[in-house]
């Protein structure tokens, strides 16, 4: 393929990026607020108890049920990045342009602490680039080590909180307990 091919193909490419996120777009606005609305309460009426972390942005968009003490928000690496050896567990596609936008490859971690009585979850920055927020307030980024600085560093998280990976908030999830209902 020549040089000139390849430039083609790019603009072609990033040309169906874009007519393809403005008929997502279209779309979306034309089914109406309250029909999205009863969608998703009819999965939620069908989800099994449990905590959830429920992606509402166009990058975060699913259901996950968080299982684990620890579940950590990122990214993949884009092609023009180096692989790293770091799990995560909820991958958010926010590289709209094949380069990531605000999420960083290990972004947040949310971590589930619990006793005999009860469960709490909470939210810990990963030292992202652009910023974990909960209900629009910024975390600081938390080099916590043991669940004794968690505490100290990172925010409680309840029923129904905002989480937003980078400070658009475009990519959004919402924290649900249906153990108690």
């Amino acid at each position: 393929m020549t040089t000139d091919q390849r430039k083609e193909l790019a603009l072609r490419i990033a040309r169906l990026a874009v007519t393809s996120r403005l008929q997502d777009l279209s779309l979306f606005t034309q089914e109406g607020e309250v029909q999205r609305g009863s969608s998703i309460l009819a999965v939620l009426e069908r989800l099994d108890p449990g905590t959830y972390l429920i992606g509402a942005g166009p990058y975060t968009q699913g259901m996950h049920l968080l299982l684990g003490d620890e579940t950590v928000l990122g990214r993949l690496a884009t092609p023009l990045e180096e692989p790293r050896d770091q799990a995560v567990d909820i991958f958010v596609n926010d590289a709209p342009a094949f380069q990531p936008r605000e999420v960083s490859r290990v972004h947040a971690v949310i971590m589930r602490t619990h006793d005999s009585s009860h469960e709490e979850y909470w939210l810990l920055d990963r030292g992202s680039t652009c910023g974990t927020y909960v209900n629009g307030e910024k975390l600081a980024p938390s080099p916590a080590q043991s669940l004794d600085d968690i505490g100290r560093i990172g925010r409680k998280l309840n029923h129904a909180d905002v989480i937003s990976l980078g400070p658009s908030h475009v990519n959004v999830f919402v924290l649900v307990d249906l153990k108690s209902n």
